[in-house]
């Protein structure tokens, strides 16, 4: 059987290496930017500056506030992804965010 392994994280320095992780033991994933709720209603009440800032130019960030990832995963293999996961993120400790898997009832294509 199939899984989709959801995998959210919030931004930081670590997103690129958890990235890198998954893919140096095999997996392959669709990473999705994304931004939390709480972000989206702040942004929603905040003025948008009218001129670009010194600041917004050095905010070098691969993602928006979030990272979501995505992937397809055979049963014998879920438990090692999250592993990866586990690891780099010491449990969610360093890099917060939450895993979850879903069964997949049907699944085709050639990933």
């Amino acid at each position: 059987m199939k899984h989709l392994l959801c995998i959210i994280f919030e931004d930081n320095e670590n997103s690129t290496e958890i990235l890198h992780g998954l893919s140096f033991k095999g997996f392959n994933a669709t990473v999705i930017p994304s931004t939390s709720l709480k972000h989206v209603l702040h942004s929603e009440t905040a003025d948008s500056p009218l001129f670009i800032t010194l600041n917004m130019l050095s905010k070098n960030r691969a993602f928006e506030e979030n990272t979501t990832v995505l992937c397809v995963v055979d049963d014998e293999n879920l438990e090692k992804a999250k592993e990866v996961v586990r690891k780099a993120t010491k449990e969610f400790k360093i890099v917060h965010g939450c895993m979850f898997a879903l069964s997949l009832d049907s699944y085709e294509g050639s990933f």
